[in-house]
Formats: structure tokens, sequence, C-alpha cells
């Protein structure tokens, strides 16, 4: 392996100590006729954090004949080091160079990493652009969560994306790979694109008029990928790499359920899956069975897991095994008492619960469909159960919202801390975290401006200032830049490409801006403008459960449950 002797010792042996460092249900297996190269486009410790990219590494090395191993984004200390000796990244695995790999496939989950997807490609020696590549270079795959939404963004960097869930298309994907082996890149690449599920960007040109998408040449749909009730039960889908170097230490981590019954305006969740499917309990504790040994804290991942058919005969088996237990959302709604009882045997002491909204009324709007009075059953029970921090997750900017809105959420905190008070965790704290409202696609606000930073930051200020000297009540609020900027992103078309190659290197707010200029592009255009109607968005050739009209109907909805027929205020 001559690749070793000139790389620096310093980055070899950091990937020793990760790999020495986890337990591993699966390793790679020696040798395969496909070599993948698997990335996630942020660090180590944010990737082993993420259990998507852990269930595709176990598909494809559970598929014969493939050999997978992983990338990171190199830690600041590591880029210097690959700067100094000049060498490109390598996997973690075997150490070698990715451009050495048959395939590269990556999983996204937020459109932030959209910079460092593009810092990746260049840090192993890949030509940015897909149109740049030869028939030498590896096929650039993408997956995850933002393919579901609108893959145009990258569009032109990619080779091929995986739209929906990827367990379906491992088999075919490796198969016609082989088949094609020695043709043309583009036959290949034709012959991917017959799969359902698998979007070949270079097949088809955009068009435009001035700044305005007018759609793609030829035209096309693409069909996601989902998998049936059955095949999702079926599916192992729990971490395969235990690691105590990850956001929740050595946990792990198994999805429960997939979809969401709700259809929360403001969420892609329950507009990205056509249904909810649920693991049965038993084979949920077979994968924690397997684990149970290494004492790891298990993580149930689900968009409700509150709503699982089974939750308290798994809470009851859990506890009787005294195992430590973290739930990734929970509805206030939607919180047995098996779920706080289980948290608090586990050692956990903190509850998240995400009213969203300070009024009902703007609640009922985005379609999260709980009253206060329910959400103060759900804080009172918790408290009683022993929980004594309260974090609580709001919006601001939301459509329809108004400046009393505001009023009403100072209102719910400072009740919620009396009522912790009350229960007896005075001495716990109340953590309200506020972020920017970010218009997504697919959803029935996707045709919506996103409010300015200027007026988030203003009301952000207000709850921040009223709050300030409550006692044990802590606000934080996420950056309204980092919001618009993953707004712009998150409805772009193929030109932001070209505005990613411009900023990834330097990704400060002024570089986007003087980046989206240099391409004739503005924040007035792509963020902080209304979509009309008949307008063609850059994600509409990407199918949805729901159809148009029903998302504009929805909307109109939206907007009369909370003015009805009066004007609504300024």
């Amino acid at each position: 392996m001559l690749h070793f002797l000139s790389m620096s010792w310093k980055l070899v042996k950091n990937a020793e100590r990760r790999l020495q460092g986890e337990i591993a249900l699966l390793r790679p297996a020696s040798g395969g006729d496909v070599r993948v190269a698997l990335g996630y486009p942020n660090s180590y410790y944010v990737g082993m954090s993420n259990l998507g990219m852990q269930i595709v590494y176990g598909i494809l090395n559970r598929t014969p004949g493939v050999c997978c191993e992983r990338f990171f984004l190199p830690d600041p200390e590591e880029l210097e080091e690959y700067e100094l000796c000049g060498r490109r990244l390598f996997t973690l695995e075997s150490q070698r160079p990715i451009g050495e790999f048959d395939i590269v496939a990556f999983t996204v989950a937020y459109e932030h990493d959209y910079v460092n997807f593009v810092r990746l490609l260049d840090l192993a020696g890949i030509p940015l652009f897909s149109a740049d590549r030869s028939e030498a270079h590896p096929l650039v795959l993408v997956g995850g969560a933002v393919t579901f939404l609108n893959p145009e963004p990258i569009a032109d960097f990619v080779d091929v994306f995986c739209i929906g869930e990827g367990e379906g298309m491992t088999e075919p994907l490796v198969e016609q790979f082989r088949a094609t082996a020695g043709r043309p890149r583009r036959e290949r690449l034709e012959t991917l694109a017959s799969i359902p599920g698998l979007y070949v960007p270079s097949l088809s040109r955009p068009h435009y008029e001035g700044e305005r998408f007018q759609g793609l040449d030829p035209p096309m749909t693409v069909q996601k990928n989902y998998l049936s009730r059955e095949a999702f039960a079926a599916q192992d889908t729990a971490s395969l790499l235990l690691t105590d170097d990850t956001e929740f230490g050595r946990s792990f981590l198994i999805e429960v359920s997939r979809g969401c019954p709700y259809v929360c305006r403001f969420c892609t969740v329950g507009f990205s899956y056509p249904k909810v499917r649920w693991k049965p309990v038993d084979q949920v504790w077979e994968s924690i069975d397997r684990v149970r040994g290494f004492h790891p804290k298990v993580g149930l991942i689900s968009a409700t897991v509150g709503n699982h058919p089974q939750i308290e005969e798994l809470c009851h088996r859990l506890m009787e095994h005294d195992l430590q237990v973290s739930f990734s959302s929970l509805r206030a709604d939607q919180l047995p008492d098996a779920i706080l009882e289980t948290l608090v045997k586990g050692g956990s002491k903190t509850l998240t619960l995400a009213p969203e909204t300070g009024s009902e009324d703007l609640r009922r709007s985005i379609n999260k469909r709980f009253s206060d009075e329910r959400y103060f059953e759900s804080a009172e029970r918790a408290f009683l159960k022993g929980v004594r921090n309260l974090r609580m997750y709001s919006m601001v900017g939301l459509p329809n919202e108004l400046e009393s809105d505001m009023d009403a959420l100072i209102d719910l905190v400072r009740k919620t801390r009396a009522l912790q008070r009350r229960t007896g965790q005075g001495a716990g704290r109340i953590t309200l975290s506020l972020g920017l409202f970010v218009t997504k696609p697919l959803t029935p606000y996707q045709w919506n401006e996103m409010a300015s930073i200027e007026l988030a930051q203003r009301r952000m200020k207000k709850v921040q200032k009223a709050l300030a000297s409550d006692g044990g009540v802590k606000v934080n609020s996420e950056s309204p830049r980092w919001a618009v900027l993953e707004g712009l992103l998150a409805r772009a078309d193929r030109r932001m490409a070209r505005v990613l190659a411009r900023v990834y290197r330097n990704p400060t707010f002024r570089v986007w801006l003087k980046a989206l200029e240099a391409e004739g592009l503005s924040l007035e255009s792509q963020v902080y403008r209304r979509r009309e109607p008949d307008e063609t968005l850059p994600w509409s050739h990407i199918a949805s459960s729901w159809p148009k009209d029903r998302l504009l109907k929805d909307g109109e909805r939206a907007r009369n449950q909370r003015f009805g027929s009066r004007n609504v205020p300024a």
C-alpha cells in the first residue's frame, strides 16, 4: 500500500485512534469488486452522531462484493496537516485516498453542510463540477434528508442522487454499476437513471428568464423510493458503530418509526413520507439486546416516538433492564407517563418540548394542534415525575405571526417557570431556544417569503429582554443570518452551485452576499420574494405525496385559521 509512504503519520495515527475507540458490530469486508467511500460532510463527531450514515454503511457492507469505508471533514488541526504534507483526503478504515474508490457517496442531512460537501470534493482532488470529471474519476453519489426536498442547489456537483429512502436502491445500483463496467461514463449514468429513485442531473438542462427558473429540458418527474411497512420492519435501522466521540456519547441509536402522522405545516417530515411505519417492539428489543453487554445509552429515534403503538411495552422493558434512554422528539400531547418514568429512572433530569409558538391560534395555524392547557398538563406531570429542567423550542418569523405572539410566548415561559416552582422543581432551569422559521420546499409554505433578519432580531431581543430578569430562565437565540442562508439553500436552483464554489473556502455572510451578486442573484430575489402559485419551482420535478393544488389550499387554510375574513395586520 504505497499511499502510506507519502502520508503524514499524524493523520494516520488520528485515524487509528478513532478506529480503536469504536465498538464495531460490522466492519468492511476485505476486497470487493465495488469500492465505496462513504462521506459525511461534517466532523467525525457530528457524522458519527447521524444514524442515517450508519444505516447506509451497514446496507453497503452487507451487499455482496461491496467494500464501504468512511470519511469525514477533517478537524482544523487535521486540515493544517493535510496542507503541510500536500496529500489528498483518505478514508478512516484503510487510509486509502478517496479518489481511488469506484463510488464516492455522501449522506447529506442539512443544507448548511453543502459547503462542507464541496470542500470535501476539493480535499479529495475530485473536480467540483460533474461536467469536468473524466472516466478516471469516481462516481459522486448523494443521498440523505435534503434530497427528499430539493437536490438542485448541488446538482451540478453530483453524478447521481438517491431520491428517497436509499435502502431499496442499493442493490440495483450496485448491479447496474457492475454490469456497465468499462462503458463510457455517460452511458453508465443513463443506465443508472433508469432505476426508480435515481436522478442524474446532467441528463437535463435548466432554463431561466432573468432571475427566475423556468424548468428543465427535457421535462421529467423523479419518483421517490420508499420502503413498504414490511420492508421497513425487517430493515436494520440501528447503530453499527459505538463511540464516545459523538454528540450523544456512547449511545446506541435505533430508528423505531419513519414518517409522521401529523402534518405540521412548517415541518417537512409529514409531507416527505406518504405513510408512517412503526418497527415492532420485539425487533427493536432484538437490536438493543445485541449491545446490552457494552452498557450503552439507548436513543430512540422517531419523529413522534410517543405515538408508537407499543411505546409503553418498550419503556417497561427498558426500565426492567436499567437502561439509560433518550428520546429524539416528544410532543406535549403525546407524552405518556411511561416515557417520563423511563427518562427519570435512566438518570435524565431534562425534558425537551417544542410549543413552537406562544399563542394557541398561531399554533393552530401551523397545524400544531395542542392547547396551552395540554402543554401545561404535560409539563406538570413531567416535573412531578422528577424532571428538573425543561428545554422549550419556539420559532419567530412564522407566516401569519403578529407582534402579540411574542407577548404570548413570554407569558407561556413565565407560567411554565411558575409551574416548575409549584411542583418542587424550582432549583431547575427553563431554557428557551429561539430560531427563525425557514421556508422549506414541498410544504404549504414553499411559496412564502422568509421574515427579514431585522424582524427576527427585533422579536428575539424582545423575548430576551423581557425574560432577562426572570430567575431560572435562560434564552438562547440561533443566528437569523444562519437561518436566512439555510432558506437560501433550501429553495435554490442549479445556479447555487456556482455560488457555493465561490464561498466554500471562506463561507462568511459577507462572502455569501458578494458571491450571490457575482452570479446575478440576491437575497431579495431568492429568500425575501413570495413565489407565484403558477411559478415553476426548482424542485417541481421531484414527486410529492401532496400535489400542488392541495398544498396551495392548505396554505390558504392556514391563513384563514388565523385571520378568518379579517384584514391581516402589518
